[in-house]
C-alpha cells in the first residue's frame, strides 16, 4: 500500500467565477455580479505557487510507480482563501 503522506490531505476553500448568464439582458437590468464559494476535498498532489491541484481519488495505491488518480481540480492560487489539513483516521 502506498504511504499517502507523500500527499497532504487538505480541505480548500476559494472562488469561482458564476454560471455565465444565458441569456440576453439589457445592461441596465443585469443581477448583481457575484461569484461561487467552493469548497474542495483531497490529496494535495501539486503545491505550486500560481496553481494547487487537488485529487480526490487514488488508485493503484500498492504500487508507487503505477499510481493513478482521478477527478483532478486545478485551482488558481489567487483564489484560494484557505487552506486546512485534515487527519487521516484509521
Amino acid at each position: 500500500m502506498l504511504d499517502l503522506t507523500e500527499f497532504k490531505l487538505v480541505l480548500i476553500e476559494w472562488e469561482d467565477s458564476s454560471q455565465p448568464l444565458s441569456s440576453w439582458f439589457r445592461i441596465d437590468d443585469l443581477p448583481e455580479p457575484s461569484h461561487v464559494e467552493c469548497v474542495s476535498v483531497g490529496w494535495l498532489i501539486h503545491d505550486g505557487q500560481e496553481t494547487k491541484m487537488l485529487a480526490p481519488n487514488m488508485g493503484d495505491t500498492d504500487s508507487k510507480e503505477n499510481i493513478q488518480a482521478s477527478g483532478i481540480i486545478r485551482i488558481p492560487a489567487r483564489a484560494i482563501k484557505r487552506i486546512a489539513p485534515l487527519a487521516e483516521r484509521d
